[in-house]
């Protein structure tokens, strides 16, 4: 299907109010009324609405009414399962706030939705972890070769909704390949990998006959969407939630390549598929949560972390304490009368 516009949006984690702002600033919906004014765009998110902030329910709610209505005016919207999504269908709450909880209405209602028959939990279980539009791979974290060495993408969606169709219990050993470390919901490699990376992702790119992987899951620490390997993968997560203090962002994909947006400013920046916009270091991420091992992201640097300025401001103060103590070690003069 060849689409009029084809817009992807990263990790929102429960920011209901962001994911509108962007929504209605894409063209996709009404600012007011929130119905889909898109025609027939495709919108992707790419995983992770739940988890950090207070409504994920409600951006829930609203992407599966986009869903119906984008389907009648010829368009398309497509939800990717997260991490965080895989973390609430196994019952791990440790990232879900009290006021998201309120939002369902208490415990007990928020475990009956997520279960395997609630409105929620049904429909999350049905969520692709990996697409192709366009001849874009769209994931969450990452696609290794292992991965797909075997399978198909049909075939991995398959075997992931399988896996995942019944209570957490009742899971198998493909848990440790399939959403494990290395898998499509969790890896790191192609945003914090070298070379190696790349020749990984060349491979997955060639095997699916896709020209470019769009990833969300590891926040860039400038909160600026960055591309690598030649511009093969874009990496998307600007920490949208205001949770995080990042920015709001979607890409807006064409024939070449991809425009970043960032709403607030209103900057539009091309990721050209030729050539890196690469972050400022190789590292240049922040470590976002690691599967069975989560940990608070460092400070970033837009809340006033820099380590630049820090040893800057060290050094300032040794001086001036060095020269402050010089000062009162020295004998008072005596002035005339």
């Amino acid at each position: 299907m060849s689409a009029a516009r084809l817009i992807s949006v990263a990790d929102l984690h429960g920011d209901f109010q962001r994911a509108v702002r962007i929504l209605a600033h894409a063209g996709l919906i009404d600012r007011d009324s929130h119905a889909w004014i898109g025609g027939d765009s495709v919108l992707v998110q790419t995983g992770d609405i739940v988890d950090r902030g207070g409504n994920a329910k409600q951006i829930y709610e609203l992407f599966f009414s986009l869903r119906e209505q984008a389907l009648q005016a010829g368009g398309k919207v497509i939800n990717l399962l997260g991490n965080h999504e895989v973390m609430n269908l196994k019952h791990d709450w440790r990232y879900v706030s009290e006021e998201d909880i309120a939002g369902f209405g208490g415990e007990e209602q928020r475990e009956q939705a997520w279960s395997p028959t609630g409105w929620l939990g049904s429909e999350v279980r049905k969520f692709p972890v990996a697409v192709i539009v366009e001849k874009i791979l769209f994931v969450h974290a990452g696609l290794m070769p292992n991965i797909i060495a075997h399978r198909s993408l049909d075939s991995l969606n398959d075997e992931v909704h399988l896996e995942i169709a019944g209570s957490s219990s009742e899971w198998s050993s493909l848990r440790s390949e399939l959403l494990g470390p290395r898998g499509p919901v969790w890896a790191r490699d192609y945003a914090r990998g070298g070379a190696a990376a790349c020749s990984k992702l060349k491979d997955v790119l060639s095997r699916l006959g896709a020209r470019r992987m769009v990833v969300g899951h590891t926040i860039q620490q400038d909160f600026r969407a960055h591309t690598r390997c030649d511009g093969q993968i874009i990496l998307a997560d600007t920490a949208i939630s205001r949770i995080y203090g990042g920015a709001m962002s979607y890409l807006e994909h064409e024939e070449g390549g991809a425009t970043v947006v960032y709403p607030a400013t209103d900057e539009r920046f091309k990721l050209p598929l030729s050539g890196a916009v690469e972050a400022q270091a190789a590292w240049n991420s922040i470590s976002e949560p690691v599967q069975d091992q989560e940990q608070v992201p460092r400070l970033p640097a837009a809340l006033g972390w820099r380590q630049d300025l820090a040893v800057i401001g060290i050094l300032i103060l040794v001086v001036s304490l060095g020269a402050w103590r010089c000062r009162s070690s020295e004998k008072p003069e005596k002035h005339a009368t």
